[in-house]
């Protein structure tokens, strides 16, 4: 795919509807509902969201990508008192089980149907993603152009395809924390190990990689026997658990960058003591963002 048509393709997937204006975003915690008609069912897609007293739309913005147990209202919570010691506005999209079903839709993103074939950008589920963001800022009065980006456990998974498929336009910077299994940047792999046979392009990596990414890993997150931990051979191939996938991504990426002669801005923070929780990952994550 031409860089030409790719960024014809983001800029598609970002369009607006305007039926999606309709809810404001108003100061406090809640949620709204935006219609999306990308997933499994043309279903709305929910924003749980809290807007601090003091944020303006000239404040920064927070996205954050919930877990395997799609438990956007969990992350807004636990985000919530962060949300109000840095004075951003929190936005958790809601990838339901019936409208984003399994890892195919979730995790993955939707880059392939049921057998195995590659699906056309437009049906990819960050399409939705990027819509309904917008939406939701829209909504809030926000005026900055962009957002900072943070996933979880599965949503780690959903960010890291995110950024490396489209390149995260809009993200000012992204936070990847404890990600089960990595896609690596490598096209001579299979997605979902790999690149290979998707429409994944090589300048939209480049640009990728001299982002501001940070790789958070809790140093504690370590059980090999953990019950939600991707146990798939490519994944398996990455380390024994999380904490070790990681930095197995981390350094493909470097390698990757390195090969295509590219810029890495990338780093990995670990974070002492702590395991699998998105409460004490966030913590540090909104001090590296937002502090």
């Amino acid at each position: 795919m031409t860089i030409l048509r790719r960024r014809t393709v983001l800029a598609a997937g970002l369009a607006l509807p305007a039926a999606a204006r309709a809810q404001p975003i108003r100061p406090g915690s809640g949620r709204i509902e935006i219609p999306e008609p990308a997933g499994a069912i043309a279903a709305p897609m929910p924003i749980w969201f809290h807007r601090p007293a003091g944020w303006t739309g000239s404040g920064k913005v927070g996205v954050v990508m919930h877990g395997l147990q799609r438990d956007a209202d969990r992350y807004r919570d636990e985000w919530r008192p962060l949300a109000e010691r840095h004075g951003f506005l929190l936005l958790v999209p809601e990838f339901s089980r019936e409208k984003f079903p399994g890892t195919r839709w979730y995790n993955f993103g939707n880059l392939q149907d049921d057998s195995g074939a590659a699906t056309p950008p437009a049906a990819w589920s960050y399409g939705a993603f990027d819509r309904v963001v917008a939406a939701a800022m829209d909504a809030a009065g926000a005026t900055r152009p962009g957002f900072v980006l943070y996933g979880h456990s599965a949503g780690a998974q959903f960010v890291h395809r995110y950024m490396l498929l489209t390149g995260a336009p809009r993200a000012e910077a992204v936070v990847v924390a404890n990600s089960g299994s990595y896609t690596l940047p490598r096209f001579d792999r299979p997605f979902v190990e790999g690149l290979g046979g998707t429409a994944a392009d090589p300048a939209v990596l480049r640009a990728v990689f001299a982002r501001p990414v940070v790789v958070q890993l809790g140093e504690a997150d370590t059980d090999p026997n953990h019950p939600s931990l991707p146990r798939q051979p490519w994944a398996v191939a990455q380390g024994s658990h999380r904490f070790a996938r990681g930095w197995h991504f981390f350094d493909a990426s470097r390698r990757a960058a390195a090969d295509m002669g590219a810029p890495f801005a990338w780093r990995v923070v670990t974070v002492p003591g702590v395991g699998h929780s998105n409460r004490e990952m966030a913590e540090h994550a909104a001090a590296m963002l937002f502090g």
